[in-house]
Order: C-alpha cells, then structure tokens, then sequence
C-alpha cells in the first residue's frame, strides 16, 4: 500500500487565506492592520510566503475559477517577486 501523508494542520488553509493578496496586492478588507502589519512590514512577509507556498495559492486560485474565465496572469505577486519556489513541498 502507498503511504499517506498527513497535512500539516498548523499551515491548513494558508493559500486560501493569502490567494486574494497574491493575485491583487491589496488587502480589500483591511485584515493585516488589524494584526498591526502595515504595507512595508506586510511585503518581507508576502515574499516569504510566496517562495513557501506560491505553487499552492497558484493551484487554488485555478481550483476557484474551474469552469469560469481564467483570471489574468500574471498575478501580483508573479510580478513583484517571480516565480514561487520550484521545488515541490511535503504535504
């Protein structure tokens, strides 16, 4: 039998919760001043996680729009930092 690999449940729901801010760059309901992030300390943190776990908001953001008009690429986050990390993560 193939092993199965467990989730991580401390990072579940980590792509669906920055995929609007990496496709637009802007944080519409002003969720990151709520937890004191401001534009310039948001945007070390939004590099970090698109090099983390860019390839997963990418695949969620196409789960979203199956059936519907793709949105346009590039995303905001391909244009400000390039392409998310190549190599693949464990889930």
């Amino acid at each position: 039998m193939p092993v199965r690999r467990r989730t991580n449940r401390r990072h579940a729901g980590e792509a669906e919760a920055w995929a609007g801010y990496m496709m637009s760059g802007f944080d519409f309901f002003d969720e990151l001043s709520a937890i004191g992030l401001t534009e310039e300390t948001a945007w070390p943190i939004a590099e970090a996680t698109w090099r983390r776990i860019g390839q997963d908001v990418i695949a969620h953001i196409d789960r979203l729009h199956e059936g519907y008009y793709p949105p346009p690429r590039p995303f905001w986050a391909e244009e400000e930092f390039g392409p998310p990390s190549a190599r693949k993560r464990l889930r």
